[in-house]
């Protein structure tokens, strides 16, 4: 429950905040569980197979920044320089500007920031103990069954994409080319084997997860839930810390640009 809680915790800040420079210090408070956690590093190539299919896409969309009143924080001349723009009929001016760049950058933190934290609790907390405790504070049956079955979906779909990484290098394929556009393209022997064996996946947990009678009946908690000093501590920080964050961002622009 106090793991729950200060992931959702992170999970929210991160997602408010869109300045980068704030997404910077969740980004480095990640190496702390990491490094207790003692995760293996293999898991994070999801996360940077994520990160470097998605800069494409994201970079579009960041070219679309350079509207003076989208900017509340920092200085609307300088966030909208362009670095590289132009004007299109119909359409607008497009281009890198600082604001973009930040913009971009804020959007792969987050991305990362948020795996990172899901993959150390997913390797700290098994699925016994997240069921129980979801089951102990009352969530409906259904959505904890979703819920196990995604849990599951994971880790196993992290082992698939480093064996098909594995795989295709030993084609000869990389990955690795200073054009976006090429990377793209070169992911496409990586994402096609990777959705099919995630459809095969799906089906196969969903299965044993059915042949193990959860979704048969009435599911019960095996334990309650008791929590020691540390425990209340830390939800208490996270807690303070989330409507902290809501606060000054809603009512004074923290973290915003």
């Amino acid at each position: 429950m106090t793991k729950m809680m200060v992931v959702a915790s992170v999970v929210i800040m991160s997602g408010l905040w869109l300045d980068p420079r704030y997404q910077a210090v969740l980004f480095l408070l990640a190496f702390i569980p990491v490094y207790v956690s003692k995760i293996p590093l293999y898991w994070f190539s999801v996360v940077a197979l994520a990160v470097v299919t998605s800069t494409y896409p994201v970079a579009v969309t960041s070219l679309g920044q350079t509207n003076v009143g989208l900017y509340k924080v920092l200085d609307p001349t300088w966030a909208t320089t362009s670095v590289v723009g132009t004007d299109i009929p119909f359409v607008g001016k497009l281009g890198i500007t600082y604001g973009g760049l930040m913009w971009l950058l804020n959007a792969e933190l987050r991305s990362t920031i948020m795996a990172t934290y899901m993959f150390v609790f997913i390797y700290t907390t098994s699925v016994a103990e997240v069921t129980d405790t979801l089951l102990a504070l009352k969530v409906p049956q259904p959505a904890v069954f979703v819920i196990s079955i995604a849990y599951k979906l994971i880790p196993s779909f992290s082992r698939v994409v480093e064996h098909i990484l594995s795989a295709q290098r030993l084609r000869g394929w990389s990955l690795r080319h200073w054009n976006p556009v090429i990377i793209v393209r070169r992911a496409a022997p990586l994402m096609k084997p990777l959705m099919r064996r995630v459809a095969i996946m799906t089906e196969q947990i969903t299965m044993t997860t059915q042949i193990r009678g959860f979704g048969s009946g009435k599911v019960t908690a095996t334990r309650k839930l008791t929590f020691t000093k540390l425990d209340y501590a830390l939800m208490a920080i996270a807690i303070l810390a989330t409507i902290t964050a809501v606060v000054l961002t809603a009512f004074f622009n923290v973290g915003q640009l």
